[in-house]
């Protein structure tokens, strides 16, 4: 027999794999984008844990060396979960949180979120952004996204915290604002994804309020604010509807993702673990 491949092209995947290729156009506008058209390659451990995580079903654990396309492991599949549902929502969708990443630490969250906006909410020139694609392709829908941690705007009820998420907004489109002219100026266009995006037509949710009035697809908090929200009422709505998404077709998939794993060892492990636990048990 002959020794297996280390990097395939992404277009292999999907022919090899009978699957759509949507989801090789859709990360080359994002995830895995470049400015030179170069078709993508993946690993082979990327591959196979796109292959068991997508078409298989199975849970996966991903051990490699710093560098080596980790994030990649997880967010390949939760995006291919995400195609493949969004083909049916033409005539709408229900909001629900279809994968919670979890992380230690709020800078670990932060450096996600740039990862994120690249994939999820980029616009390129020549219409080859992410946000291109989900309007040619999907209906103009949008994969929504957001972080949960102390840092995000702003704790309490909408009216009582109305005026201080007005002035939070004002400062991050004043943001938004100065780091486009930056990136108009210098011509290193990766300087938007270190900012929230304030446009009004993009799948980031940057606030608490907004998402818990209409859950996000992907929902990355820290475990201690984890904690914290599976013990209050306001953010409640956001367990129930993904709760509902679960039990309305078997073919969903809730998506769990435990960034840097081996930092949860000894009490901090436990409390984790009975933490996912009570997660799991709310969304039934």
């Amino acid at each position: 027999m002959g020794k297996k491949p280390t990097q395939f092209v992404f277009d292999e995947f999907c022919s090899n794999e009978n699957i759509s290729h949507d989801l090789s156009e859709f990360v080359q506008c994002g995830l895995f984008y470049n400015d030179k058209a170069e078709k993508r390659i993946l690993y082979s451990h990327q591959y196979d844990s796109l292959r068991e995580a997508f078409i298989n079903r199975k849970n996966i654990i991903v051990t490699t060396g710093t560098g080596s396309g980790k994030t990649e492991c997880f967010l390949l599949p939760v995006i291919a979960d995400l195609l493949a549902e969004s083909v049916k929502w033409e005539n709408g969708r229900m909001r629900a949180m279809r994968t919670m990443i979890l992380y230690p630490l709020n800078a670990l969250a932060e450096d996600q979120m740039i990862r994120l906006r690249k994939s999820l909410n980029s616009r390129r020139p020549n219409d080859k952004g992410a946000l291109d694609w989900l309007d040619t392709n999907r209906y103009g829908n949008r994969f929504y996204f957001g972080r949960y941690t102390g840092s995000t705007p702003v704790s309490g009820s909408y009216e009582k915290a109305k005026n201080k998420l007005r002035d939070e907004k004002v400062q991050m489109e004043t943001d938004w604002n100065a780091a486009n002219l930056t990136a108009k100026k210098s011509g290193n266009t990766e300087l938007i994804y270190h900012v929230p995006c304030m446009e009004s037509d993009n799948g980031e949710m940057w606030s608490r309020q907004s998402m818990q009035d209409n859950s996000p697809d992907i929902l990355i908090p820290n475990y201690s604010m984890l904690n914290v929200m599976l013990m209050r009422k306001i953010e409640s709505p956001i367990f129930e509807s993904t709760k509902r998404w679960l039990e309305e077709d078997p073919k969903h998939v809730f998506h769990l993702i435990i960034d840097e794993l081996h930092t949860y060892c000894g009490t901090s492990g436990t409390e984790v673990a009975y933490l996912i636990r009570v997660l799991l048990d709310r969304l039934g």
